[in-house]
């Protein structure tokens, strides 16, 4: 008896707490105008939560649970190990994993020892990697195996002295390691060398270094390297510090508090690699002490099991697997644990939030569509809709503490008045330090509004009179499948070395799985075949571009349409 009372006063009183805090922060006139923010590294921030937490799990992969004792335990000797190897402070280390136990003790150990992670999708191309590897002067690589068989042939070309390689099934059980390896793990042969080293191998060394491996590094410090197509379409490192990720953790937590309980379990099936993914679903929960249940490769078909038995709180994705959830069947009070769904990436109609919020609430949840709003080159996300505004149409939300969201008027150059369409410029502490080795692409990036420089994101929207921020549609032409960002400009430039193709221009096509699917419309030279043509684009782009890039379809024209201007007319080529 004396137990239940305990726990109902105890429920009442963390009520109250939460209603306090939203009152107190919930809104954006009312966020304290002085924030402290850690002067420190992202390791750090985690190592304070494993003194608040150690007995908290931060995370889960399937059935392994990894405490935040453990887990900072790992990460240093992780860390140890890269000092073994000659990793040093200032140094870029190129991380190319899913989500993985394996690829977050690296990230973080990487951290620690003061270097920068260089972070590449495993699905890129041969000629991407070695792009990535060479544009960051990696001399240290960890990979999935599953990457290896395109890294190894380029490894020559670039300045990497060590690639550390482990399967994606390394902290999963006895028997599902063993499984995977008799399938698919026999096709991933790594040839053994000097140069490589297989996981186990390279803890191995952390015996040999003596000392403690940990840097000290200020909020300042380059942190990570993400990639992009910026705003030209151009594929580009981008540099973001300590600051930039732990100034989003923290500036959440006061205009969202709500999202952040202790006790809370986010889904990261977002990947480590995205900026998105990785503030939102990885180092946000493991800034306040939060369990983060990481995915490696996000299946429609397993959705349904994820959620319900790990009893997931937080849903952080992008409008299409939301999507997806409404078309999955249920028991009536199955999504009962799902307190938060948080949408990104891409723009959410208002049909289509109004039939997800319904499909949540028909199935036990509170939640409704909440979204959140950034690019890589603003840290991923630096506006968030608080549940007070999350149900309008085309909102995207109030900007994070200490960064500040204006309209830019495309006609006359200044900011446009309250509820005006214009471009979405921001500056703070979300935003990056620039592009890596390219200060001419990095100065075209901002632009100077009132003596004050302001990152241009390319996109169209209003602020009202609440100082809420409402997205119109793209500026620049970026076609969103799964909620990657593909640039055309891309696609066309490796279209265009097949040397049947005298003309071409890549677009998105809506399609109901993928959100959009790439469409190319070429035009043949003259004489040459599409059969032959359709064969020799392929084999191409499977040289030259990931998985998600490829195009769905080739279509073939006599020519391009044309605007007034001379220009190729994409909108035209979007409804064909």
């Amino acid at each position: 008896m004396l137990e239940f009372i305990y726990r109902k006063i105890k429920n009442s009183l963390r009520k109250l707490d939460m209603k306090i805090e939203r009152a107190k922060y919930g809104y954006i006139d009312k966020l304290p105008k002085d924030i402290e923010y850690f002067d420190g590294g992202l390791y750090d921030v985690v190592y304070e939560s494993s003194c608040k937490w150690p007995h908290n799990v931060a995370l889960q992969y399937f059935d392994t649970e990894i405490t935040y004792k453990e887990m900072i335990k790992k990460t240093n000797k992780v860390a140890a190990a890269l000092k073994a190897i000659g990793a040093k402070k200032g140094d870029r280390i190129t991380v190319c994993m899913p989500n993985t136990p394996e690829a977050i003790y690296m990230f973080y150990a990487i951290n620690e020892i003061g270097a920068v992670a260089n972070m590449v999708h495993p699905l890129s191309s041969e000629k991407e990697i070695e792009d990535y590897l060479i544009k960051s002067h990696s001399k240290i690589m960890l990979c999935i195996d599953l990457a290896y068989a395109r890294t190894e042939p380029i490894l020559k070309n670039t300045d990497v002295e060590k690639v550390v390689v482990v399967s994606a099934t390394r902290s999963m059980d006895f028997l599902v390691r063993a499984i995977y390896k008799l399938t698919k793990g026999r096709k991933n042969h790594i040839k053994k060398s000097q140069l490589v080293l297989t996981w186990d191998k390279f803890l191995s060394k952390a015996n040999k270094f003596v000392g403690n491996p940990h840097a000290r590094v200020n909020a300042k410090d380059d942190a990570v390297i993400m990639y992009s197509g910026g705003t030209t379409g151009k594929p580009k490192g981008i540099i973001l510090s300590n600051l930039n990720f732990n100034a989003q953790a923290l500036g959440a937590k006061y205009l969202v508090p709500e999202l952040f309980k202790s006790n809370f379990s986010f889904m990261a099936f977002l990947p480590n690699f995205h900026a998105f993914g990785f503030g939102c679903c990885i180092h946000m929960p493991l800034y306040f002490g939060a369990r983060t249940f990481l995915i490696p490769q996000f299946n429609p078909k397993k959705f349904k099991k994820y959620i319900t038995k790990y009893k997931v709180s937080i849903l952080v994705g992008v409008p299409t697997v939301f999507d997806y959830l409404t078309k999955i069947k249920f028991r009536k009070d199955a999504l009962k644990n799902v307190k938060y769904v948080v949408s990104g990436g891409d723009v959410i109609s208002m049909a289509n939030k109004e039939k997800i919020n319904d499909f949540l609430k028909a199935h036990g949840s509170k939640a409704i569509i909440e979204n959140g709003y950034g690019l890589t080159e603003a840290s991923g996300g630096f506006i968030f809709s608080p549940r007070s505004v999350a149900e309008e149409s085309d909102v995207i939300g109030y900007p994070l503490p200490d960064n500040e969201v204006i309209i830019l008027d495309l006609k006359t150059k200044k900011e446009a008045n309250l509820g005006d369409d214009g471009e979405i410029l921001v500056r703070g502490l979300s935003v990056m330090k620039g592009y890596l080795d390219n200060p001419k692409e990095t100065e075209k990036a901002f632009i100077t509004i009132k003596n004050k420089k302001y990152l241009r994101t390319g996109d169209i929207g209003y602020i009202d009179g609440r100082g809420v921020v409402h997205f119109r549609s793209r500026l620049k032409r970026m076609i969103i499948s799964n909620g990657y960002n593909i640039y055309p400009a891309t696609i066309e430039e490796v279209t265009l070395k097949c040397e049947s193709v005298s003309a071409c221009a890549a677009v998105g096509h809506e399609d109901k799985l993928r959100g959009e699917k790439i469409v190319v419309f070429a035009v043949l030279k003259e004489g040459a075949s599409e059969r032959s043509t359709r064969k020799e684009l392929n084999a191409i782009y499977k040289k030259y571009l990931a998985k998600y890039e490829t195009p769905r379809e080739i279509r073939f024209l006599p020519e391009l349409p044309k605007t007034k201007l001379a220009k190729i007319d994409i909108k035209a080529l979007e409804e064909l």
